[in-house]
């Protein structure tokens, strides 16, 4: 049995043949065998808090303090973990160490209050701290991770994203924490894309220590590390865009191809989780018959077994055909998906066309996004795009919270979807 399963899906199993060409879906999922059973992974964990002077309102720091305790708590003695506050300056509460006193980590949390880093946000200080941190133990058998929380903006993101991008390739992943509506929800997104982690959003302070707790057990529970996914086109076949869409929707761009090959890090992998990736493929066309459209193929590490550059791999063929019933069947799982990436791009044209001034664009984007939203169920997202909307006709611009609910919320869409029944809907084999 593998240990990561590979499945490749179609919008159309069957195309038809015209003098056109065809835009077709392909969605590939990759996710761990359920018989891999590997304990948690042992982690070189940097926590980074924001200890500005806003962090002093609703309790925030109260609450951080509490999660970093409970974090503490659930460190195993093979962890190692460092704690790092910033705001003007950066000073390390707990140095890299493996935490066999756990009353006494907790005391160093708790004393987050009475040390002086200034009330600026500078946050570039935290992240070179952690980063220095982390090279201590920097090792391919454990999981390095840094988790980064803000609730607001910082001097030189420039300078930040560099820093974190630095650490990524050196096998560091990065989450990030943003906390009420004063922080640059695109920034931190940009960091955890590019640095193989999660962003979240948190609007109600109390919600932090939970929010600590979902991050750590996911990277305990990593089981496939550094998994690289490569899609081998065949001849006149083109990616218009891709999209990463579980376990959240990120927009890829267009991925370059070097000889018809593209390449894309799919980030760490954990146990009993799917990730998947759509690709907007452009289809020549072609005479009846049964096609190789794509070779897709994953490589990936599991240090636990001592296995470098495993690879999985599956065909994707598509049958091309005259008649027109068999042509106009689609994958109604795939085009569900389909639809949530409709959704969020376009929130996020709206919020662009709102930004740059274009009031009617966003308005409309905004009230077409809130229709497939409501048909969706997601009934507060939909009345949050049509707030949205609505301030924006009148003249003003969209509102922080409102950005980052929509912005959030649509990443999520994905994870409300039926699991697609891979034995029916495999592309890897002809009829």
């Amino acid at each position: 049995m593998p240990e990561v399963h590979l499945q490749t899906h179609l919008s159309y199993r069957n195309i038809a043949v015209t003098s056109e060409n065809k835009l077709v879906y392909l969605l590939v999922e990759a996710a761990p065998s359920a018989g891999l059973g590997l304990g948690p992974a042992a982690l070189n964990l940097a926590i980074v808090l924001d200890k500005s002077g806003s962090m002093y309102a609703h309790d925030k720091l109260e609450y951080v303090i509490s999660a970093v305790g409970h974090v503490m708590e659930k460190l195993r003695a093979s962890d190692i973990a460092c704690v790092i506050a910033f705001a003007d300056k950066a000073r390390v509460l707990i140095p890299a160490s493996q935490i066999y006193d756990r009353e006494s980590a907790r005391r160093m949390v708790r004393n987050i209050d009475s040390i002086d880093v200034g009330s600026g946000t500078e946050m570039l200080n935290g992240i070179r701290a952690a980063n220095d941190e982390l090279r201590k133990n920097l090792s391919a058998e454990r999981m390095n991770h840094m988790i980064l929380l803000t609730d607001g903006l910082t001097l030189h993101e420039g300078a930040c994203k560099e820093a974190c991008m630095m650490a990524a390739a050196e096998g560091i992943s990065v989450s990030t924490i943003g906390v009420g509506d004063d922080f640059n929800e695109q920034f931190l997104l940009d960091i955890a894309t590019a640095c193989r982690g999660t962003s979240y959003y948190i609007d109600i302070p109390r919600d932090i220590p939970t929010i600590f707790d979902q991050e750590l057990r996911g990277v305990q529970n990593v089981v496939v590390r550094n998994p690289r996914l490569s899609l081998k086109l065949s001849r006149d076949i083109s990616i218009r865009k891709a999209y990463k869409v579980k376990p959240m929707i990120n927009d890829l761009g267009v991925v370059p191809t070097a000889d018809r090959v593209a390449h894309i890090d799919l980030g760490e992998i954990q146990k009993d989780e799917t990730q998947s990736f759509l690709f907007e493929l452009v289809l020549p066309s072609r005479k009846p018959g049964t096609y190789r459209v794509a070779k897709t193929e994953i490589m990936f590490d599991i240090p636990e077994l001592g296995q470098r550059d495993k690879t999985v791999s599956e065909e994707v063929l598509i049958s091309y055909t005259e008649d027109q019933s068999q042509a106009s069947v689609v994958t109604p799982q795939v085009m569900a998906v389909v639809d949530a990436v409709s959704v969020f791009r376009q929130q996020t044209r709206a919020l662009e066309f709102a930004a740059s001034g274009d009031r009617g664009k966003a308005t409309q984007l905004l009230r077409s996004a809130a229709t497939q939203l409501l048909s969706q169920g997601q009934q507060e997202l939909a009345n949050q795009a049509l707030e949205e909307a609505g301030r924006i006709e009148q003249g003003g611009g969209a509102s922080s919270a409102g950005t980052k609910k929509l912005q959030y919320g649509t990443r999520k869409l994905t994870q409300l979807l039926e699991p697609l029944d891979l034995s029916s809907l495999s592309g890897g084999n002809p009829e």
